[in-house]
């Protein structure tokens, strides 16, 4: 095989790694043995699409990592918690068509945050305030389709300069070492500590924030354009608000789309597997323990994308940081409760409590995300391509920024944006 594979090559094995559990969860009974070979044989996919390749973006990423969250997926629908094709039935209880059921179990494996089912996972984010007051109980789809296409263009506006800015640093980083050697720039104490900790709010906060978001809002915005409902498509990422904790930065604030797939593998490796007692201590942080390495090992997988070995083990580390930041965490918690007692109530934390634990939180990501970011900074100058086209090159910087600007109080002010 070649160095580099093609991001063709990439959708077409991603669209087969979606086509074999769908059509085995439609055409096959619960415990069938056809259920079994597949979860080896959509491994064995992923195996093949972890080869590099030419300046990997979302695109590669995204596709690659969708094909090894199909595999947690699958092995949940198929095995864990089986589903079978032959359920699915209309309103009058008839069992739909072959075509119908695939659709069902498309939807099933792709949306995994089951928004709208019995299935949906916690803490999904609510609606903004924007549409929650005006219509309380229908979200109009032209409202939503104006509003979220408006917010759409301008994280689009926003990535396109974060890309132009990253690559300049990156040309940059030349002169500047030689700035360094040379003497030219000043010593001031904790000045890299300084940086890392803007650098992973920026990142954290801004730029994945809106990169994520902003191609989960294109697809809604094409999926409701189609006829879907607005009420399937809540906000991806949630409020800044709540990262005052570390549980509460991935289980509030973060995406949930690999929530289900990966607490469902955890929860049935220690509950069934290991026969560990539901809430126990060993229970508890073993089921942490495993959600982060499989969340670490998927991210893993991607890196193979920017061609770094399958033995380097920093972003492992960082995913895995995370068990005993959890553990420092909830000790520190424990024994505040256990001080004061509930003098301060059970409810959210007062303002400088919660400031407190930002801090807590920005400090363990600005301390390990270094670890994680690694691998994206080999060559930071062909890792940046976060959107298809650009049009930096159409119009200047500095009149793109101001149409960012602009758009930001438009955002704000008309359309009630939030962060």
């Amino acid at each position: 095989m070649d160095q580099y594979q093609t991001n063709g090559r990439l959708l077409a094995l991603s669209i087969l790694q979606g086509l074999i559990p769908c059509v085995v969860l439609v055409a096959t009974p619960k415990r069938s043995a056809l259920r079994y070979l597949c979860i080896p044989c959509m491994i064995w996919i992923v195996s093949q699409m972890m080869y590099p390749v030419q300046a990997p973006g979302y695109t590669s990423t995204n596709l690659l990592g969708n094909s090894a969250t199909f595999v947690l997926t699958a092995l949940d629908l198929l095995l864990i918690n089986p589903q079978a094709g032959r359920e699915f039935a209309d309103a009058n209880g008839s069992t739909k068509s072959f075509l119908s059921r695939l659709v069902k179990a498309v939807r099933l494996l792709t949306c995994t945050r089951a928004i709208n089912t019995p299935r949906q996972v916690k803490n999904v984010p609510p609606f903004p305030a924007y549409y929650n007051k005006r219509h309380p109980k229908l979200i109009p789809r032209g409202r939503f389709l104006v509003r979220e296409t408006a917010i759409a263009v301008w994280q689009f506006l926003v990535l396109d300069i974060f890309s132009v800015l990253a690559l300049r640093q990156a040309m940059n980083d030349q002169d500047e070492e030689s700035s360094v050697s040379s003497g030219l720039r000043w010593d001031i104490p904790g000045r890299e500590l300084i940086a890392q900790a803007i650098q992973t709010l920026i990142t954290w906060l801004v730029v994945s924030r809106i990169l994520l978001s902003f191609y989960y809002r294109v697809a809604s915005i094409i999926f409701v354009s189609l006829g879907d409902s607005p009420s399937n498509s809540p906000p991806l990422i949630g409020r800044m608000a709540d990262i005052y904790t570390l549980r509460n930065f991935w289980g509030k604030f973060w995406h949930q789309l690999l929530r289900l797939p990966l607490t469902s593998t955890s929860n049935f490796l220690t509950r069934d597997v290991l026969g560990l007692p539901r809430s126990s201590f060993v229970e508890r942080y073993t089921n942490v323990f495993i959600v982060f390495f499989f969340s670490g090992l998927t991210h893993a997988i991607l890196d193979r994308l920017r061609n770094v070995s399958p033995w380097d083990f920093w972003t492992m580390s960082f995913f895995l940081s995370f068990v005993v930041g959890y553990m420092i965490e909830d000790g520190v918690q424990g024994l505040w409760k256990r001080t004061l007692g509930s003098q301060n109530g059970i409810g959210l934390p007062v303002w400088w409590q919660k400031a407190v634990g930002f801090c807590w939180v920005i400090t363990w990501l600005g301390v390990t995300s270094p670890w994680y970011f690694r691998s994206a900074m080999l060559k930071p100058e062909e890792q940046m391509v976060l959107i298809p086209f650009s049009i930096a090159g159409l119009i200047r910087l500095s009149v793109l920024k101001s149409i960012v600007i602009g758009g930001g109080l438009v955002l704000k002010f008309v359309f009630e944006g939030e962060i």
